[in-house]
């Protein structure tokens, strides 16, 4: 799976990836901090089926993993923790939500999640809910009005808000109506890839004009071509941070995985992803939804390397692999 060292130019560098699914599972965490990463945005509610109590579970899982492995892990409610597991040699736990289904309605439940540790919230998961519309409706709606209050909300709060899964309107409306930086976590450019899911340049130019970050996914579909199971390159996934980074500039590209490297998986991605939304899938199959050469965490110590010899300045690869992360964390978060 790749060497376990970053390259020396990293010494100093905080590497985080804006996204990733999974089960509470510590070999698969162990691939992150293999990997060489400092902290993760770890999905704990979707628009796929959670409610609040099937939330307030995952997150008790969380907590008991990281209960169980103070040594390995911590809960980052702040940037403070991102840099203390760097010092500690340790993967910091940043809780995220893709999708506010998990509120049901409750506008209140916001402040009780971030007493909880939940730092990044998505909008919607690809359909419409009540604050706007995913990136798969039709009708591609505007951000409502309960909508603009979450988003006020979580300015107030100190919750980041996450744009990936968006439609397009609900998107640029949400971005204009925040205070803070908002960020695609893990989302594409579509002039690379027209993928559904990727985005538009009016949504990556709306995104840093707030201050934020797109994290290019390793999603095979959202980078290149997948016709018949093939696995799209590197060379291709550097040409999504390529395209952002020239259209926005390099301040607001950053790495937003979507890893999931759980063999358990699978079932649950046919059934739900697969099944749901074949549009953005093309030719892939659970097996071969990983890019070739960045299929797992632990592969990422060469992608940075091949970052370098596709022509990336180091001080920009320390942007990219985590630094565009703290600085738009640090201002959504409050310190």
């Amino acid at each position: 799976m790749g060497s376990h060292s970053l390259p020396s130019f990293l010494k100093d560098a905080v590497v985080i990836d804006g996204s990733l699914s999974g089960v509470s599972s510590m070999p698969f965490l162990e691939e992150l901090i293999q990997g060489g990463f400092h902290a993760a945005n770890w999905t704990v509610a979707g628009g796929y089926g959670d409610n609040t109590l099937s939330t307030l579970a995952k997150i008790a899982e969380r907590y008991s993993l990281i209960e169980q492995r103070p040594d390995r892990l911590l809960l980052v409610e702040r940037v403070a923790d991102i840099e203390r597991a760097k010092r500690e040699g340790k993967l910091g736990v940043i809780l995220g939500f893709q999708g506010i289904e998990t509120l049901e309605g409750r506008f209140h439940l916001l402040a009780i999640y971030h007493k909880l540790g939940v730092r990044v919230v998505g909008l919607t998961y690809n359909n419409r809910n009540v604050v706007g519309s995913g990136c798969l409706e039709p009708d591609d709606g505007r951000l409502t009005r309960f909508g603009l209050e979450v988003v006020r909300e979580m300015n107030r709060l100190g919750v980041l808000v996450d744009l990936t899964h968006v439609g397009n309107r609900t998107s640029l409306d949400a971005a204009a109506a925040s205070s803070a930086p908002v960020v695609f976590s893990h989302s594409n450019a579509k002039a690379v890839r027209n993928n559904p899911r990727n985005l538009t340049d009016e949504q990556i130019k709306a995104c840093a004009a707030t201050g934020g970050v797109v994290g290019i996914a390793t999603f095979a579909d959202f980078v290149g071509d997948t016709a018949g199971g093939r696995r799209p390159t590197l060379d291709e996934y550097f040409r999504h941070i390529d395209y952002v980074a020239q259209l926005v500039g390099v301040d607001h590209a950053g790495i937003g995985t979507d890893i999931f490297a759980d063999p358990t998986h699978g079932t649950w991605w046919n059934s739900n992803t697969r099944m749901r939304y074949p549009e953005i899938c093309g030719g892939m199959t659970y097996d071969t939804h990983g890019l070739a050469g960045f299929e797992h965490h632990t592969e990422f110590p060469a992608v940075a390397l091949a970052m370098l010899k596709h022509g990336y300045r180091e001080a920009d690869i320390v942007k990219i692999v985590g630094g565009n992360w703290l600085r738009v964390f640090r201002k959504a978060w409050h310190g």
